[in-house]
């Protein structure tokens, strides 16, 4: 059961952190980074020119953040990791309006200025992966890695996308070194998890998870994945109490239900299972299985 967390802008970087709920089956992704004004060291040009000291502060909205940025870029003048930077949250405001193409024009611009900037390569694996190329994602995870060794995100997010593409094995060396890196970091915990229940070692992603509970006590999504693991190692008990948390913890979240509805049918708790399947359905939840299930039940 697989679901993906997190997008980056540049440095000392104003995280946004997008899908931090899971859809329910998959590993939790990286987040955009931005380059802000204190990480460079303030060049002296941008007290004297508010669009640069608005594009490196990266404090304003994706469309305002792009105008700024875009106008210092135009104004000429920047050099360096400042010019590096400035293309950068360019690039990270591009995205965030869904303009990857655009910005990975922009993140290429940065390297061209300063190669040694490693928020241009997170970002732009990024926007690759969500393109399609997998294998320039790969390539730029690589290299932010190499730039930042002792930082746990770009591990995470070379994971998240080896996950992806169910290389689990390799997912889990990155994992393990970004659990040594980040060991409270409960999201390397969860795609540690993710990574150890796809190579079958189902009791260590059932501990990897309760890392996760140990840090976030109300993580449903954590509460499911244990209990999917506990339930495959044999132990339907365990998995359906943490289903029950996950269903309590987050009440309209219809995968909760219905894999609640999975665990207790192949208890053989027939009735409960029903339930569980007809509130999953009236939530939403999709799943040709699931309308057979709703047929089979008399609708």
């Amino acid at each position: 059961m697989m679901t993906t967390r997190s997008i980056f802008r540049a440095g000392a970087a104003r995280a946004v952190p997008a899908a931090r709920r899971p859809s329910a089956r998959g590993p939790r992704a990286a987040a955009l980074a931005v380059v802000c004004l204190g990480a460079l060291g303030a060049p002296t040009a941008a007290g004297a020119n508010p669009f640069l000291d608005k594009c490196l502060k990266a404090e304003a909205e994706s469309a305002e953040l792009a105008g700024a940025c875009q106008t210092a870029i135009n104004q000429g003048g920047l050099q360096g990791r400042t010019a590096a930077a400035a293309w950068t949250n360019y690039g990270v405001a591009l995205s965030e309006m869904g303009r990857d193409g655009d910005a990975v024009g922009a993140y290429d611009r940065a390297q061209q200025a300063d190669a040694s900037l490693p928020a241009i390569y997170v970002n732009r694996a990024l926007a690759h992966s969500r393109r399609g190329r997998t294998a320039e994602a790969l390539a730029d995870w690589g290299r932010a890695i190499q730039l930042e060794p002792s930082a746990a995100e770009p591990l995470v997010g070379r994971a998240t996308l080896q996950l992806q593409r169910g290389d689990a094995s390799s997912a889990l060396t990155d994992l393990d070194r970004a659990a040594q890196i980040a060991p409270s970091d409960p999201d390397v915990h969860y795609n540690r998890g993710i990574a150890l229940a796809a190579l079958g070692r189902l009791s260590e992603a059932a501990s990897a998870f309760g890392r996760v509970l140990h840090f976030t006590p109300s993580d449903a999504a954590a509460h499911l994945q244990r209990g999917v693991a506990l339930a495959r190692a044999g132990d339907a008990a365990a998995g359906i109490a943490d289903l029950d948390a996950a269903v309590r913890l987050s009440p309209t979240w219809a995968a909760a239900w219905a894999t609640r509805g999975q665990l207790r049918e192949q208890a053989g708790q027939a009735d409960q299972a029903a339930q569980d399947y007809r509130r999953a359905f009236e939530l939403g939840y999709q799943a040709p299985w699931l309308n057979q299930k709703i047929e089979a039940l008399g609708g």
